[in-house]
């Protein structure tokens, strides 16, 4: 499936052919409520850059292919991104495991993959030839504070129930080494294969500890089903959520219908955790202008996603050429400091400064953006959110580093 979207360029004559960028998005699948805001998000820079004059007096062209959150999907989707559509630069996959299967054709063909949401640790590892990239944090950091965010709320003892992949292994490691001590306890680890009818079994071990709280570790279109299954069997404790869980598809949905009274929206005031953002101003404009055009979302990532077609195009401004091995190159140094720093507002004087070979330094709408030999975000924020009134609401931002 390709969905693409074409914004022409706004000076007069002939229009130039455009720079393909790719991206890897479920439109089906465990995560595909999360797939379109996420694209949205991506398409935000594309028509912005567009209408600053594009890049190399070129337009951008965002071609979307479904992963259908499967890794086997996901790398399929790559080879055409390359082969059939011929981008120079991949944005995404959403899931970890996916990411890792569409590195193994993207690294060795000098794509840049630049993901906005893939939050596993084991993603640092990866033998990729410095050709994958990331503009959120690890969960090597979410794990660190959804852990401390337990504590503070009291739970003393908290069963885990993880999407048996990459992203819900490593959160729920890292969850369980800093939750753990003379005091508090994890009953039970229980991980969950995705796309099943019913989760009643996982659902019973998880409640056999009698939790205070469940940590749900998930995608929406699964985690609903654990949520309702969780409820009609009584159970009376708390939900914690991580980024998996955030936004709307979750809340509102099933156990939070926004339409209905509160003494049956069974999420009112569970709290979660997700990457956020440090530059509060550039966030707020950036969710201004995508409200706008795209209307209100609090599914996370969707920032991330606008930066790492930011950086594309700035690397492709400085190289003065639109290829993998180019972009590759040069994306550290539109990133990173030194340089002149540029933030959410200042596309056309990025870009420009770029293209004149001057050293800039992107200040994201998620955050600095400075990434190490690995391709990992050095600083960041993690979001400690809650729900109220059946939607997703900011309490604090905790800024993390490596």
């Amino acid at each position: 499936m390709v969905i693409a979207a074409v914004i022409g360029l706004a000076a007069a004559g002939v229009a130039q052919e455009p720079i393909k960028i790719g991206g890897l998005f479920p439109l089906t699948g465990s995560l595909a409520p999360y797939g379109p805001a996420i694209a949205q998000g991506a398409q935000l820079a594309v028509d912005q850059i567009n209408a600053a004059g594009g890049v190399l007096g070129r337009p951008l062209e965002l071609v979307i292919r479904d992963t259908a959150t499967s890794p086997d999907v996901g790398r399929d989707a790559a080879a055409k991104l390359i082969q059939i559509d011929g981008v120079v630069a991949v944005i995404g996959a959403l899931s970890s495991g996916v990411t890792m299967a569409v590195a193994s054709v993207t690294a060795p063909a000098h794509i840049p993959l630049i993901s906005p949401s893939s939050t596993s640790p084991a993603i640092t590892e990866l033998e990729d030839e410095d050709y994958v990239f990331r503009t959120c944090v690890s969960d090597a950091l979410q794990g660190v504070v959804e852990a401390q965010l337990a504590r503070n709320l009291g739970y003393k003892k908290v069963s885990i129930i993880y999407v048996n992949n990459a992203y819900g292994r490593g959160l729920a490691q890292v969850f369980k080494a800093h939750f753990e001590d003379e005091e508090h306890e994890v009953v039970a680890m229980i991980p969950y294969e995705e796309n099943k009818p019913s989760y009643r079994g996982e659902v019973e071990q998880a409640l056999a500890g009698d939790p205070d709280a469940i940590n749900l570790i998930g995608y929406p279109v699964d985690g609903n089903k654990m949520i309702i299954e969780a409820l009609e069997l009584g159970y009376e404790g708390e939900f914690l959520f991580p980024d998996g869980m955030k936004g709307e598809g979750v809340t509102p949905g099933p156990a939070c219908p926004a339409d209905e009274a509160c003494d049956v929206q069974y999420l009112e005031g569970a709290f979660g955790t997700a990457p956020g953002a440090l530059e509060v101003a550039a966030r707020a404009a950036f969710e201004a202008d995508y409200q706008a055009q795209f209307g209100a979302s609090g599914i996370p990532f969707r920032g991330e996603a606008y930066d790492a077609v930011v950086l594309i195009a700035l690397a492709i401004a400085a190289a003065g050429e639109a290829s993998g091995p180019a972009i590759q190159a040069k994306l550290r140094e539109v990133a990173n400091p030194p340089g002149t720093e540029f933030t959410y507002g200042e596309l056309a004087e990025a870009l420009a400064a770029a293209a004149a070979g001057e050293d800039i330094n992107w200040q994201g709408v998620s955050g600095p953006v400075t990434w190490d030999e690995n391709g990992d975000v050095t600083t960041g924020a993690i979001e400690i959110w809650a729900v109220k009134n059946c939607t997703v609401r900011t309490v604090w931002m905790v800024e993390v580093g490596k």
